[in-house]
């Protein structure tokens, strides 16, 4: 069974916090630089505006597509919400969000199912230097699962991070089904050609 990380993909847009209270919302996962996650309910969705450079570095705006990145945190279209309905509901939370220049609603997915099937002896990646528990990755390069504990999650994150998302070949098939644009799925950190939907 391929399992694939779900990342962002150069080739469409990516989105930063309009305001420091917006990026403080999209950096939920980080004490540091984010404010804690509340409840869907309680959710006030930020403002978000496509990056494009700094300085003499600009970039033309690119597309949207139904899954552009901001930073850590995956977006997906109404579309891609609603394509994808049964998925979501199994394995995460959407949160609004609001999008300069898209003309339809877009979502934060926080993925709710963690399973912890990584084989980690045979895994590849830099471990955590600080915390309660150094055993748990930072970064996984190469990452190999105990197919076995798996179950039948189609979307899931590790214990090592709470927005590192991977997927199964039934996911990818799922979207590529709904023909939904912008998702990027690699078999390693390092992967020069990923799939890009």
């Amino acid at each position: 069974m391929t399992i694939f990380k779900w990342s962002g993909s150069d080739l469409f847009a990516d989105y930063l916090g309009s305001s420091d209270h917006d990026e403080r919302a999209l950096c939920w996962y980080d004490p540091i630089m984010g404010d804690p996650l509340p409840s869907v309910l309680d959710w006030s969705p930020p403002h978000l505006t496509q990056y494009l450079g700094e300085g003499k570095k600009l970039r033309k705006p690119r597309p949207i597509g139904d899954a552009p990145s901001s930073g850590m945190s995956a977006l997906i279209s109404q579309r891609a919400a609603d394509d994808l309905r049964d998925i979501w509901d199994r394995h995460a939370l959407l949160y609004p969000v609001v999008l300069d220049g898209a003309s339809e609603p877009y979502y934060m997915v926080v993925v709710q199912t963690v399973v912890d099937a990584l084989d980690r002896e045979r895994s590849a990646g830099k471990l955590q230097k600080y915390g309660p528990t150094p055993e748990l990755f930072a970064v996984i390069h190469e990452w190999v699962f105990r197919e076995e504990d798996l179950g039948d999650a189609e979307l899931f994150r590790l214990p090592d991070s709470k927005t590192t998302m991977y997927v199964t070949e039934a996911f990818k098939d799922r979207v590529v089904k709904a023909k939904l644009k912008g998702f990027c799925f690699k078999r390693s950190f390092w992967e020069e050609d990923p799939f890009i939907s």
